[in-house]
């Protein structure tokens, strides 16, 4: 077994050899793709994180704070019981926001980071938004002015813009479910982000949807008529606007007839204060986003392009960054960026994933929106292009474009999304740590024996092969690239050797 097995390993030492070490990455056979940092467990989540005090109890499970045992991380730990009364419905519905946010990569909505089975319950791991919910925070310091809202509709308009290139509709938009991670360190407004996507739906663009589902203050009137589609969402916007600049609901009532009612109408009161003393423009796109005609209502594009977001500067203030040295040194480290094994990448990816409260991090999420001029959560060559051109003096703009989307396009569609473009513009010293490095090891070490071995890294990687047929020469190349002992294994020091490699 032994010679064999040293044989196989000088026939793959061969073969590497032959090509170069990235050769995997961008080939067809392994996609790189948010959905494969998403780790995926059958175990007891309480394995990985201590379970602290509840956040919330809602309609689709309860939420505790949960402590990462390695990094000391707090996370939103969803938990959604097997064996309750209504436990059909709500696996349903964990299962379909596992699905949909495992497929979401944008900064203004939640992050899954893990996501659990076994048999007593379902559990994601999220991101914790330590500011509560726009709800509390409308109710604790509301009404607000029109810059204030301004900075939180572009932040929405932003997040829509990008889930429905997805094709996806939230269909429970409210500030229930808007969450605040932290607050701009400028005007002390509200970075939020979109959360709860279990109603949530993946349909074509300008299909018709029927279910009436929903909370009664926020439905459209066409989800009502059980006739709608994904500007669905953009009408649950114009009652948050709405919310933001009152403190109330426009289309409110005793019963749940009487506001369905007033709905369908499309009535809502801007005569009392404070909303008889809104500006032209904030009024025109409340109006327009609170249109019955689905066909007259705004799209998300002309809401973000809408004079009431613009006159307020809100995407420059949500996107500053203090010092344009960092802008420069971001955009330096984009520029220079090579491609790595698919190890390493894979290992970097789930690294910036995980760790999105890093202040470089944060700046390359800001650098990044900057050059997403349209803020559909991608970047093309033309925007990269106008980006560069904005900031660094360069004979070879062009050149350098096309360099940059050959190492960071990683799943080959055209386009740099967030986590590719961040990835790229951080300094990788800041992921270099030994703690750090120990939990991006445990991430391909799924039964924490101390050695990563081939059933592991298929584990990993099989969510993401596209070429079947030579998938197994590619997995045992990932292997070979980094054990240096040749016992058919990945330690931590040999894994955390090839992660440092990265700084050379």
């Amino acid at each position: 077994m032994g010679n064999a097995n040293e044989q196989t390993l000088q026939q793959i030492g061969e073969k590497a050899n032959k090509d170069s070490p990235s050769s995997f990455i961008n080939s067809s056979v392994i996609n790189l793709t948010n959905a494969t940092i998403i780790s995926e467990n059958k175990s007891d989540p309480e394995n990985d994180y201590k379970k602290g005090k509840q956040l919330g109890q809602g309609t689709h499970g309860t939420v505790f704070e949960a402590k990462n045992r390695i990094t000391d991380i707090v996370r939103a730990m969803k938990i959604v019981e097997k064996k309750t009364k209504h436990s059909k419905e709500e696996e349903e519905k964990i299962l379909n926001e596992e699905n949909i946010l495992k497929t979401i990569d944008h900064p203004n909505i939640v992050k899954i980071f893990e996501f659990y089975s076994n048999d007593e319950n379902y559990c994601i791991i999220m991101e914790n938004c330590k500011g509560g919910s726009l709800f509390n925070e409308i109710n604790t310091n509301g009404p607000f002015g029109e810059d204030y809202t301004a900075y939180v509709m572009y932040q929405l308009f932003s997040a829509i813009r990008y889930y429905n290139e997805l094709n996806i509709i939230h269909r429970d938009l409210k500030p229930e479910n808007v969450l605040i991670s932290n607050k701009n360190k400028i005007n002390n407004f509200p970075n939020i982000k979109i959360c709860d996507f279990a109603m949530s739906k993946i349909a074509e663009k300008q299909s018709v949807q029927n279910k009436v589902v929903g909370s009664i203050y926020y439905v459209a009137p066409e989800v009502l008529n059980q006739k709608y589609n994904e500007k669905c969402d953009l009408w649950s916007c114009g009652v948050i606007m709405y919310c933001l600049l009152s403190k109330r609901v426009p289309f409110s009532g005793v019963f749940n007839d009487e506001i369905i009612e007033k709905i369908k109408k499309g009535e809502y009161d801007t005569k009392t204060p404070p909303m008889d003393k809104l500006s032209p423009n904030a009024l025109d796109l409340l109006q327009k986003l609170l249109t019955l005609d689905v066909d007259k209502r705004i799209t998300v594009q002309e809401a973000l392009n809408h004079p009431f977001i613009k006159e307020h500067n809100s995407k420059e203030l949500y996107n500053k960054i203090q010092d344009e040295k960092i802008a420069q040194k971001l955009l330096t480290n984009l520029k220079n960026y090579k491609k790595n094994s698919i190890l390493q990448e894979t290992a970097l990816a789930y690294l910036v994933h995980n760790f999105p409260q890093m202040k470089d991090v944060i700046n390359a999420c800001k650098l990044f929106n900057q050059i997403d001029l349209n803020a559909d959560g991608k970047i093309t060559k033309e925007e990269l292009y106008l980006g560069l051109k904005q900031r660094l003096n360069s004979d070879s703009l062009e050149e350098d474009v096309k360099n940059i989307f050959k190492n960071l396009d990683m799943n080959n569609d055209g386009y740099i999304e967030y986590e590719e473009f961040v990835r790229a513009a951080v300094g990788k010293e800041k992921f270099m740590g030994e703690n750090v490095l120990k939990f991006a090891f445990r991430f391909f070490d799924k039964n924490d024996s101390g050695k990563i071995d081939l059933a592991e890294i298929e584990t990993v990687f099989k969510k993401s092969v596209v070429d079947k047929e030579h998938i197994e020469d590619a997995l045992n190349k990932i292997i070979f690239e980094v054990d240096v002992n040749r016992d058919g294994k990945i330690s931590f020091e040999e894994f955390s050797k090839v992660m440092k490699k990265m700084l050379d």
